[in-house]
């Protein structure tokens, strides 16, 4: 009988760990570049998709005509490919107003590639036939990006992502084997830095319940308050922070360090759910980020970026501080994403996740109930 109590207290430690975690999210693969249809520059509006196995990754459209994102991130976003860690060392096919295109490349989290996307017309396949679109540059003299070759340069060494020929001597040799995703360290990380404060490897921390993690891609400038070089970052949930606005109610709040530190173009901070909390959407509540102002004492929005398939939100931080997660409350009333009422401080929220934990309570109980039962034999 004893043992079999242990087995149920086992089994219900189990069951509530496994409710808790999340999957460890993965950086984007970034893509800029020209973008032409039938030779000709593509005009604004021009729907880009990306997709893995047949499953749309991400999406941009033409604000310049002829060109979708850049190698300066401030100039305008880049098409973000989001894709599972599985998945790393796939292709990854693009189409252009529904139409395939020529390139493809492969999926390497973290990379920010150069690519030139193009679709034939009437020319056929002479547009790029002899790959000379991409080899001299000449077409693309006008963006300072691809003028000359130094922002490909380091993706080719990065293993020639690009798969629509840009090197031609690389496209039967791009991996040996899958590349793996960045490995996420727990809590604590150190980053590798130039005297500059450019990132030479990108870095990933989560959290110990792995619930949240803060990525930081390689060319990204990171300094400290300071301004000097980073050399460290770290990240855990807090509960020592101030009320919620009203409306709202927290669900987890992120203490982002070293406070202060800085990064051009910015971290990304995902939060995982489980498959009970992200239910929470159906009753009407909305998940999005917030970040504390020491300075106004004050909960200022981000933007974020919702994705159903993996059940995370996403934002992007130029710098660190405390990051909430949080659930609008509909006028009809909601529990809340941890059981509390809107505008209660973080620190007396209950636990984060409701089902698993209630599951672990029963069985308690009824262990329990088991036990006195034997004695009372």
């Amino acid at each position: 009988m004893k043992y079999g109590i242990a087995l149920i207290l086992l089994l219900g430690f189990v069951t509530g760990v496994a409710g808790a975690g999340g999957q460890i999210p993965v950086l984007p693969h970034e893509f800029y570049g020209s973008v032409t249809i039938a030779g000709s520059p593509a005009p604004a509006g021009t729907a880009i998709t990306a997709t893995v196995d047949g499953t749309e990754c991400g999406s941009i459209q033409v604000v310049d005509a002829g060109r979708y994102g850049y190698l300066d991130w401030r100039l305008g976003g880049r098409l973000d490919v989001m894709a599972t860690a599985g998945q790393a060392g796939e292709t990854i096919a693009f189409s252009i107003n529904g139409v395939a295109a020529q390139e493809t490349a492969t999926f390497m989290p973290g990379k920010v590639t150069a690519l030139d996307l193009s679709v034939p017309g009437t020319g056929g396949s002479d547009d790029n036939s002899s790959g000379d679109d991409n080899s001299s540059g000449d077409d693309n003299s006008s963006g300072d990006d691809n003028s000359s070759g130094d922002d490909n340069s380091s993706d080719s060494g990065a293993g020639s992502e690009s798969g629509g020929g840009r090197s031609p001597g690389d496209a039967g040799s791009q991996f040996a084997h899958a590349p793996a995703a960045p490995e996420a360290q727990t809590g604590r990380a150190s980053l590798a830095t130039s005297p500059a404060g450019v990132v030479l490897e990108s870095v990933t921390v989560r959290t110990v319940d792995e619930i949240c993690a803060v990525a930081i891609r390689e060319k990204t400038t990171a300094r400290d308050a300071a301004g000097n070089p980073l050399n460290e970052v770290t990240v855990a949930r807090t509960a020592d922070v101030p009320a919620a606005p009203p409306g709202t109610t927290v669900a987890i709040a992120l203490d982002c360090g070293p406070a202060g530190a800085t990064f051009d173009p910015p971290a990304l901070v995902t939060y995982t759910l489980s498959a009970e909390e992200w239910a929470k959407i159906d009753g009407g509540a909305t998940p999005k980020v917030m970040w504390y102002n020491p300075g106004s004492g004050a909960w200022q929005d981000i933007p974020a970026t919702v994705n159903l398939a993996t059940r995370t939100v996403t934002v992007e931080v130029s710098h660190f501080s405390i990051y909430a997660l949080v659930w609008t409350v509909p006028e009809k009333g909601f529990a809340g994403a941890e059981g509390t009422p809107a505008g209660s401080p973080v620190g007396e929220t209950g636990p984060a996740f409701p089902v698993p934990a209630l599951v672990l309570v029963v069985v308690l109980i009824a262990a329990l109930a088991a036990f006195l039962v034997m004695r009372k034999k």
